[in-house]
């Protein structure tokens, strides 16, 4: 199912982006345009960029892209599949409206356009909202109103991220939705949701039925949790002790016969890495 766009579009923030506002409309040489740096999504579809530059070789460019000007050189706020497009016709000049932004509203503005595509996946966005709030400092509430949405919505968005990289791998590539991962996040245990994920991967659930199997599995989830509680106290500590060392979440197991693991969790390669070298120094 595709998702829906954010919000009203940029043409709600940045007043007078239509060829009917006060905004001059100048010619300028595609070579001095550049990508959004702040562009959201990694892959441009060729066929459909070359179904655009079709459409636009027959009617023309109907809406100029919004650009802004810094260093000497053309920045896209709005339109960078027509200017792509118009690459693949080989124009030489790209009719623009230049907007006169200072740094903070070019880094808003670019951000909640990108946000706002219907065809970003779930990650996509969730990736955009993050990135508005640590470059912005704005509040979850001023994103919402940027947005156009709600404030749980922003916080759903930003959850997704705390998904291990397969679950998020599976929701750019379609496998599972945004509603299967909101359901999945129910789950507190990685293990759990693991679990959860497989099981809605192999049977190809839909929402509502992953929903009351999450629903399932948070009842061995709390009994799991009960088990916890009981945790030998110098087993407890043992594992404190591990986390202080690898500064990482560490998990011990064990059962009645004395087996068990020890689990370290990381996010990401450079995490691992550091992790690694920790324990090799540990075994010299």
């Amino acid at each position: 199912m595709k998702r829906r766009a954010l919000g009203k579009g940029l043409e709600a923030i940045i007043s007078g982006t239509s060829q009917d506002s006060e905004d001059k409309i100048i010619k300028v040489r595609i070579s001095e345009v550049y990508p959004n740096p702040y562009q959201q999504r990694k892959v441009f579809d060729k066929v459909k960029l070359e179904e655009l530059a079709e459409s636009i070789k027959k009617s023309g460019l109907i809406q100029p892209i919004v650009v802004y000007k810094k260093d000497g050189k053309y920045f896209i706020l709005a339109g960078e599949r027509r200017w792509r497009a118009s690459q693949i016709l080989k124009w030489e000049k790209i009719p623009v409206i230049v907007k006169s932004l200072n740094d903070e509203e070019i880094l808003i503005q670019s951000l909640v356009e990108n946000i706002q595509r219907e065809d970003l996946n779930a990650i996509e966005v969730a990736e955009g909202i993050k990135t508005l709030i640590d470059y912005s400092n704005l509040k979850h509430e001023e994103v919402s109103k940027y947005l156009g949405i709600s404030r749980s919505a922003v916080t759903n968005y930003l959850r997704l991220l705390s998904l291990n990289e397969k679950i998020k791998s599976s929701i750019i590539k379609g496998i599972i939705s945004y509603g299967h991962a909101r359901a999945l996040l129910s789950l507190k245990d990685d293990d759990f949701i693991n679990k959860a994920y497989n099981i809605v991967v192999k049977k190809s659930l839909n929402v509502r039925e992953t929903e009351k199997l999450v629903k399932n599995i948070e009842k061995q989830e709390k009994q799991s949790e009960k088990s916890e509680k009981k945790i030998d106290p110098d087993l407890k500590k043992a594992e404190e002790e591990l986390i202080k060392l690898v500064s990482s979440k560490v998990m011990l197991k064990y059962n009645k016969k004395g087996q068990g693991k020890i689990e370290i969790y990381f996010n990401n390669l450079d995490e691992y890495n550091r992790i690694y070298e920790i324990l090799k120094k540990g075994v010299k």
